[in-house]
């Protein structure tokens, strides 16, 4: 098993790319020690094909770039495509299921993208088909002047895609079309004013929203008839105390427990307290905080691949391979506010921001 990294450049997220950043491999999951395999400039999300041998590459850069890797020798990826997306800061990338439609979330523009794919896997044309705009704003100032779409999902039952605006705290809504385009339908949920939704997980009816903003991570009920998402709980992401000034929930992963004969279970990322959450989920979706374990300096994203959780330290330019059992059998906090520390193996990569196996 390869995994392969994205990496913003050295000095972190903002500053100038080109310097040094690009596509990492690491060899084995358990030993994530990562070697430079691509330069490409703030490549900070990536997605694989489900059968053919490409990983699609969010380059988040003032005028955004999607490039497709042919990874058939993932020790010499080989770019086969670029497109320019369109918009600003390029963050997350969401395949259609037939794998004939990529979209793509502009943090900094707030729009999305959309780009046709052929059976080859590469862009039908050499511009997005749509790139959808919004409108509106939050009232924490320096951080929901406008829209933000951080990512996007497919709805309960596929028949829209949704999008986390973290800039004006609301889920918006686009009908499916028969050929991946994409109609604009309004807002299927608004979170209260300041949230700033990030990542969602999908469990049957049930949405899981990391908040970045105000650090509460809500429970939303979909409904498939009015196509709209009702919130129906809320608990704070950690009770971990912060170790900076800064506070940002980041990425939030469903855990099934079918393979395992136990019950499922929600992980969440919390940066400036560094840990990640790990919550029990009842039969019918409710949640309980267990615990949190250290999760290294600014864990902006994590995976499980096979029998690991792997986790990039953004800020600390390392990754972290966890056994999974270790996570998944997390003890219950014995004090308000515990932190664990689990047994991982690490090794170096400057700012991790993306890890696929491939």
């Amino acid at each position: 098993m390869t995994l392969l990294w994205g990496t913003y450049p050295a000095a972190g997220l903002g500053t100038p790319a080109g310097l040094g950043e690009g596509i990492f491999r690491s060899a084995a999951p358990e030993s994530p020690h990562a070697e430079r395999v691509l330069e490409l400039p703030a490549p900070s999300f990536l997605i694989a094909h489900p059968t053919l041998p490409l990983v699609y590459v969010a380059c988040e850069l003032a005028a955004s770039q999607v490039v497709v890797l042919d990874v058939r020798r993932p020790a010499a990826p080989r770019i086969v495509a670029t497109l320019a997306t369109g918009g600003a800061d390029a963050c997350h990338l969401l395949l259609a299921p037939d794998a004939l439609t990529l979209y793509v979330s502009h943090y900094s523009s707030g729009d999305l993208a959309v780009i046709p794919l052929g059976m080859d896997g590469l862009p039908r044309d050499d511009a997005p088909a749509q790139l959808l705009g919004h409108a509106g704003s939050g009232p924490v100032e320096e951080r929901q002047e406008g829209p933000h779409a951080h990512s996007a999902l497919f709805a309960p039952g596929g028949r829209h895609v949704l999008v986390a605006d973290l800039g004006t705290d609301e889920l918006r809504r686009y009908q499916v079309l028969a050929d991946g385009l994409l109609d604009p339908d309004g807002i299927a949920a608004t979170l209260p004013p300041g949230a700033g939704p990030r990542h969602v997980a999908v469990r049957g009816h049930l949405l899981y929203v990391t908040c970045e903003l105000d650090h509460q991570l809500r429970t939303l009920r979909w409904d498939p008839e009015s196509a709209t998402a009702e919130m129906v709980a809320e608990v704070p992401s950690t009770l971990a105390a912060p170790r900076s000034a800064e506070l940002q929930d980041a990425h939030v992963l469903l855990v099934p427990g079918v393979s395992r004969g136990a019950g499922d279970v929600l992980l969440v990322s919390v940066r400036g307290a560094d840990v990640i959450s790990v919550f029990d989920v009842a039969p019918e979706g409710e949640l309980t905080y267990r615990g949190a374990f250290d999760a290294g300096h600014w864990p902006r994203y994590f995976a499980v691949l096979g029998d690991r959780l792997v986790v990039g330290e953004e800020r600390g330019h390392r990754a972290r391979s966890f056994a999974l059992a270790d996570v998944l059998g997390l003890p219950a906090e014995q004090g308000i506010g515990d932190v664990v520390s689990l047994p991982y193996a690490e090794g170096e990569i400057e700012s991790p921001a993306c890890v696929i196996q491939v």
